[in-house]
């Protein structure tokens, strides 16, 4: 009887299948920069709250975040500026999350309000990142320790926000193109 029920165990396990789980891998990195592109979508929500304000109703906010709201306003404004200086070749997106001009022969050489233009929104496309990317780290305890991790998700979102064919610098420091 003993080995009876041994067999019609062992042809029952056998007839068994076991299918393996799709396992998907996300590491701490892809984590922390859904994180941080989340803290981001926050204050860029709130600087539409604030635009989209009507009529004589107030919404209060502190001084630092009303920084950080005109930031992103700033970021908006800039864009399509930003966006022709990168598909013209004279600026690129470099590894901190900011702009840094590429060709500044050619920007030399270029009309002087189209060049002092130029050097303007560079200026104030840096200080708003900066201050965007800043006002995340110190709102999380997680980002104060690892502050690169803030600085690498902003490249990838403006690389990948960046039109074809528009230069950033890679790993090495090098210029690369999209």
């Amino acid at each position: 009887m003993r080995t009876f029920l041994l067999i019609i165990l062992t042809l029952f396990l056998m007839s068994c299948t076991v299918k393996i789980p799709d396992i998907k891998i996300t590491g701490e990195k892809t984590a922390l920069e859904n994180q941080v592109m989340g803290e981001y979508a926050k204050i860029k929500e709130d600087a539409w709250m604030i635009a989209s304000e009507r009529g004589s109703g107030d919404i209060k906010i502190t001084a630092d975040r009303k920084d950080v709201v005109e930031a992103v306003r700033d970021r908006e404004f800039f864009k399509d500026d930003i966006n022709e200086l990168k598909i013209k070749g004279f600026i690129g997106e470099n590894q901190k999350g900011l702009v840094e001009v590429v060709d500044k022969d050619g920007l030399e050489e270029s009309d002087k309000i189209f060049r002092e233009n130029a050097y303007t929104v560079i200026e104030k496309e840096n200080k708003a990142r900066s201050l965007i990317m800043q006002r995340i780290i110190e709102t999380d305890a997680k980002f104060n320790s690892a502050p690169d991790e803030v600085y690498e998700s902003f490249f990838n979102m403006n690389i990948t926000e960046s039109p074809d064919k528009t230069f950033y610098r890679n790993k090495k420091g090098e210029w690369d193109r999209k």
